[in-house]
C-alpha cells in the first residue's frame, strides 16, 4: 500500500473512534450540549416528587371569621374552623351552628352540636360524603342526648358544615343557615333552607292552600328541620361535589347575615381577602343599626 492511501486509512480510523467515543459519553452523561443541561432546580417538581415521596397536601385556604352578638341577651351561634396544620391530612372543615334564639339554652345546644362535629372528625374515615353524614348523625345525637327525649324540640340548633378536599366542597346543610359561592363577583346560594314558606308553597301549588297565604303566613320563617327535634325532617346535600377554582370563596353563615344584608351587599362585601370580606360584612351589619340585629357569625374560605 502506498503510503498516501496509508495515511488516509488511519484518519479515517482514528475519525472512527473519535466518534464511537463521543457517543459512548453521550449515552453516560459525560457529555451534554448546553440546551440539555439541567440542574436540581429545573427539574419538574412533580418528577422529583414521584421520586422522593407522596405529592404535597392542596394549600391552605385563606380564612376569614365573622362572631359578633347582636341585640340579643347571649351569643347562641358557634362555629369552627379547621386549623392550618390539620389540612394536610384531613382537609378543611368548616362548621356553623345557630342555636335557637327563641327557645332555651341555644348556646349550650349549638356548642354540643360543634363539639361533636370536631371531635369526630378526627378519627372517621370514609369518603367525604360519608364522614359528613357520620358527623351529623353523631352531632344530631349530642344534641338529642343533650335535651333529654323529653326535651326534643325544646330547644335546637340550626348547621351547616363545608369540606374541603382534594380541590372540591362537599357540604350540608340543616336548617336555615346558609351556604354559598363566591365566583367571578357573583355570589351563589348553594342549599336551600328548611322553612315552613316552602311547605306552604307546595301547598299553593297543590290547591290547598293560596299562594298569598305562603307569601304572608306569619309563621312561614319557622324551621322545618334542626339537630335537637328527635329524628331529623330534612336534610340538604348536594348530588356531587363542587370542584373549585382558584379565586372562589365558600361563605357559610346564619341568618343574622343574610337577614341584615341583600344579596347585593353581601356580593360587595367578598371582592377582598376573606379577611377583609370578614371585616366588610361585620361593619355592613353594623352600619345598618337594626334595633333587632340577630347574632351573626360567618365564615369565609378563600380558595
Amino acid at each position: 500500500m502506498a503510503l498516501p492511501q496509508l495515511i488516509i486509512v488511519i484518519i479515517l480510523s482514528l475519525a472512527a473512534l473519535c466518534t464511537a467515543a463521543v457517543a459512548v459519553l453521550a449515552i453516560i452523561g459525560l457529555i451534554r450540549s448546553p440546551k440539555d443541561s439541567t440542574s436540581p432546580s429545573d427539574i419538574p417538581q412533580t418528577s422529583r416528587l414521584e421520586s422522593d415521596g407522596p405529592l404535597p397536601p392542596a394549600g391552605v385556604p385563606a380564612v376569614g371569621k365573622l362572631h359578633q352578638q347582636g341585640a340579643r341577651k347571649s351569643q347562641q351561634d358557634s362555629f369552627y374552623v379547621s386549623e392550618p396544620e390539620t389540612i394536610p391530612s384531613y382537609g378543611t372543615l368548616a362548621v356553623v351552628a345557630d342555636g335557637m334564639g327563641g327557645l332555651s339554652n341555644g348556646d349550650k345546644v349549638s356548642q354540643a352540636a360543634v363539639t361533636a362535629m370536631v371531635n369526630g372528625f378526627f378519627v372517621t374515615p370514609g369518603a367525604p360524603e360519608e364522614v359528613l353524614l357520620t358527623l351529623l348523625s353523631q352531632a344530631n345525637e349530642a344534641v338529642n342526648q343533650l335535651l333529654g327525649p323529653d326535651g326534643y324540640s325544646q330547644s335546637g340548633t340550626t348547621m351547616v358544615t363545608g369540606l374541603i378536599r382534594g380541590g372540591s366542597l362537599y357540604f350540608f346543610s340543616v336548617g336555615d343557615s346558609r351556604i354559598a359561592l363566591y365566583r367571578n363577583r357573583v355570589l351563589t346560594q348553594l342549599n336551600r333552607e328548611h322553612i315552613y314558606s316552602h311547605e306552604l308553597e307546595l301547598k299553593a301549588i297543590n290547591h290547598e292552600t293560596d299562594f298569598q297565604t305562603a307569601y304572608t303566613h306569619p309563621k312561614k320563617s319557622g324551621l322545618t328541620s334542626f339537630l335537637g327535634m328527635g329524628s331529623l325532617a330534612h336534610l340538604d346535600m348536594p348530588a356531587s361535589p363542587i370542584p373549585l377554582q382558584q379565586g372562589d370563596k365558600v361563605l357559610l353563615m346564619t341568618d343574622g347575615v343574610y337577614n341584615a344584608l341583600s344579596t347585593e351587599e353581601l356580593t360587595a362585601c367578598l371582592n377582598g381577602t376573606p379577611e377583609e370580606a370578614a371585616d366588610l360584612l361585620n361593619q355592613a351589619i353594623r352600619k345598618k343599626g337594626y334595633s333587632n340585629q340577630d347574632n351573626y357569625t360567618a365564615v369565609i374560605l378563600g380558595y
